[in-house]
């Protein structure tokens, strides 16, 4: 990832901030502001059915699997930031840098720059907000994606529960070797969260997204429209906080890579495991398993995903 295109992400973002102050008659009061470091070891695996192509240019496949897998080390800042104007209006900026390398795998290397600004206000007993969405990411040591989103979100909260609804519409642009994978995307997503909602449940949060992705150049097995449903419990256990989360999302395609098979259908089921402890008032050690499962109607795009991580977390 080049200097000059973090540059410009950040100028974007202060740009949003100031155009977003315009027209307020106060001066804005600071809210909070949080800051979070991880680093932390882990190892990953990925894998998928092993082929070959026939002479007629078929794909033959092979008994067995092919993937990649390694250890690696990860880094990752996280920074927000809240500041209050009159009638109830605020302004927040996000920002979070990720960076990992697997030196024995340099295929899993990844390093990713987001920043969304956004700017809220009451409405009625809920609150109504509309921000940015900047994201730009490399994978294996080369640039891949930036994208550029526009949320708008309605949020209702009592204290003990939320509501949320958030939609967004994107534009992918891809480094000139990925070109053809350039798309708009639009998606909604609906947010239910409870806080202590049963003896020894701290929390519990459900989500349900629904999105649509076409390909800028009319690539039917690049477009596809998706659902996703998660849930996640968390709770307290030996002194650690505990979380379990489980997910399921399926992708229709429409077209197939492949002349004379059936338009391509993806499901996938999401698991993710963690615990951590205290050390302090600000530092804490985490521990997580994470692992998606992948299938596909079209054989070469089945994967499995694994990963194990054990992370210290600073927070201020």
């Amino acid at each position: 990832m080049t200097a000059v295109r973090v540059g410009m992400l950040c100028m974007r973002a202060s740009l949003a901030i100031f155009l977003e102050g315009l027209g307020l008659a106060a001066l804005a009061q600071p809210a909070d502001s949080h800051l979070q470091l991880d680093v932390g070891i882990g190892h990953e695996a990925q894998s998928s059915p092993v082929f070959q192509l026939s002479p007629e240019g078929n794909i033959l496949y092979l008994d067995g699997q092919q993937g990649l897998r390694g250890s690696h080390l990860r880094t990752s800042l996280q920074g927000s930031a809240n500041w209050n104007w009159e009638q109830g209006i605020s302004t927040a900026l996000a920002v979070e840098a990720t960076v990992k390398r697997s030196p024995e795998t340099p295929d899993l290397d990844f390093m990713s720059v987001s920043i969304q600004p956004a700017i809220h206000r009451p409405w009625g007993t809920a609150s109504i907000g509309l921000g940015l969405n900047l994201l730009s990411y490399d994978v294996g040591g080369h640039h891949f994606r930036d994208s550029t989103g526009i949320q708008v979100d309605w949020t209702q909260s009592d204290g003990h529960s939320l509501w949320g609804v958030v939609a967004e519409v994107s534009s992918y642009a891809h480094a000139p070797e990925f070109s053809d994978m350039d798309a708009k995307a639009a998606s909604l997503v609906v947010l239910r969260q409870w806080t202590d909602p049963l003896p020894g449940i701290d929390g519990l949060d459900l989500s349900a997204i629904v999105a649509r992705e076409v390909n800028d150049h009319g690539f039917g097995d690049l477009s596809n429209h998706s659902a996703m449903v998660t849930g996640s419990l968390r709770w307290t256990w030996l002194g650690a906080d505990c979380s379990v989360g489980h997910g399921w999302r399926q992708a229709i395609f429409e077209d197939n890579l492949f002349v004379g098979e059936t338009a391509r259908t993806d499901r996938a089921v999401m698991t993710d495991l963690a615990a951590q402890w205290s050390l302090s008032a600000t530092h804490f050690i985490r521990l997580e398993y994470n692992a998606v499962r992948n299938a596909s109607s079209t054989r070469l795009y089945d994967n499995n995903f694994e990963q194990f991580s054990v992370t210290l977390r600073s927070v201020w």
